[in-house]
């Protein structure tokens, strides 16, 4: 349960910033790009510091970097209602918020592992389910406060909430009296492949349970999981393209409702709308993991096609309906794509790189959800139109498209580097 509610807390806290562009633009008199670059920020270095985050804390608990994530995550925005008066002001408090964010999530993820074990999957699937209820609750709610505090007295009641994390974080108690390593029963090939997971953000190397020596991830700038795995270069990109989609689409979704005369509490409902469609496009992602039918077709051709279709209904209807259903149909497509995509990692880079290869994977993510926030700014400034801001995110997708193509037509089995034998994993080609 803290894990859900952090995940309901963070993501819906970064979508719900969404309501506040146009009062950031006008109050700080800057622009789209400078305003989506501050917004970004919160969720990419997230990504960051929960990528890497085992590095640099090695050894600390994870009740404890729990505790102070949701401490700072709280903070960030705390200081934002009492002191943000100027816009560097607003880049300091999404920094410490994402910095809470990412220390959060590794402990909670981390945790997962260890108390779920051979339920995991189940368990986090579950979890990631609050996520895209965040994305549907939050927005309308800070748009309530919004419209009844402003934008520092909302800030201040995020905050206040976001504080419940620090709770979240207290209840992640360590597993005692079990040891996977020493219990003397033979491991299963997920609990093999999920000590190899758990070490993901370890500084060393470690031996995984075959005996095989697996490098630490330090450096995010080693390439040799890309030089080793072609497959896995195209795959990061895919993925990568995904989560620059998923921030424009999130930041710019409530202020292009309000561009086309939408009041501000009947554009927020555009985030509710894609909210509910997520919600339903990470069932619909377990469903086809459960089927064993996952590839990269469908992980990737399919939700790429899904959102130029949304796009294209946001560029020619500005009706209320059309533009809640094409909301509906790309939080579907980013959720369902997040989820496929997360669950492929494992099948385009081998054992002794997953380690070093997720933790590029996800810093790069982070890279380009700040993209995201700071190019489709941009584009909005240069332009004054949202059409070309879609545009370049419908360009996003068929990239998506077209390397998803290709990385289906490269489809084989990985072979184990410093291991002569091949990988035989359980998804579909």
């Amino acid at each position: 349960m803290a894990g859900c509610v952090m995940v309901f807390l963070f993501t819906g806290s970064f979508k719900a910033n969404s309501v506040f562009v146009d009062d950031v633009i006008f109050m700080y008199h800057t622009n789209y790009m400078l305003t989506g670059t501050a917004f970004v920020t919160q969720p990419a270095i997230a990504f960051m510091v929960a990528g890497i985050g085992g590095s640099w804390l090695e050894g600390v608990s994870y009740r404890c970097m729990g505790v102070v994530g949701g401490a700072l995550f709280g903070a960030g925005f705390v200081y934002q209602g009492l002191f943000g008066y100027q816009l560097h002001q607003l880049f300091i408090a999404m920094i410490i918020a994402a910095f809470g964010g990412g220390l959060l999530h590794f402990a909670m993820f981390m945790s997962y592992i260890e108390h779920f074990r051979d339920k995991f999957a189940i368990a986090f699937a579950t979890r990631e389910l609050f996520t895209y209820l965040g994305v549907s609750i939050m927005p309308p709610f800070v748009e309530l406060l919004n419209s009844n505090y402003g934008l520092r007295g909302a800030y201040l009641s995020l905050g206040a909430l976001a504080w419940n994390c620090i709770a979240c974080g207290a209840l992640l108690k360590p597993v005692t009296g079990t040891s996977r390593k020493s219990s003397g029963k033979p491991m299963a090939t997920q609990d093999k492949l999920r000590i190899i997971v758990e070490n993901c953000c370890c500084a060393r190397g470690t031996s995984d349970p075959d005996g095989i020596d697996t490098p630490g991830c330090w450096s995010i700038f080693d390439c040799s999981p890309v030089t080793e795995h072609v497959q896995f270069a195209v795959f990061m990109l895919v993925h990568s393209l995904f989560y620059y989609t998923f921030t424009a689409w999130a930041i710019f979704l409530v202020p292009f409702g309000t561009s086309t005369g939408l009041l501000p509490s009947e554009a927020v409902y555009l985030s509710t709308a894609g909210g509910i469609g997520g919600f339903l496009g990470k069932i619909f992602a377990i469903f086809v993991f459960y089927l064993g039918w996952m590839n990269m077709t469908i992980a990737g051709v399919v939700p790429s096609c899904l959102i130029c279709t949304s796009l294209f209904g946001y560029i020619f209807s500005s009706n209320y309906v059309p533009m809640l259903m094409s909301s509906c149909l790309c939080g579907f497509a980013v959720a369902f794509a997040d989820s496929a995509l997360n669950g492929l990692i494992p099948r385009y880079v081998c054992s002794y790189h997953l380690r070093q290869g997720s933790a590029i994977s996800y810093f790069f993510g982070g890279v380009f959800m700040q993209l995201g926030g700071t190019l489709s700014g941009a584009i909005l400034d240069w332009t004054g139109s949202y059409v070309w801001v879609f545009g370049s995110m419908s360009l996003a997708n068929v990239a998506i498209g077209i390397f998803s193509i290709l990385l289906s037509a490269m489809d084989k089995d990985i072979p184990e580097c410093g291991d002569s034998r091949g990988r035989k994993d359980g998804v579909s080609s």
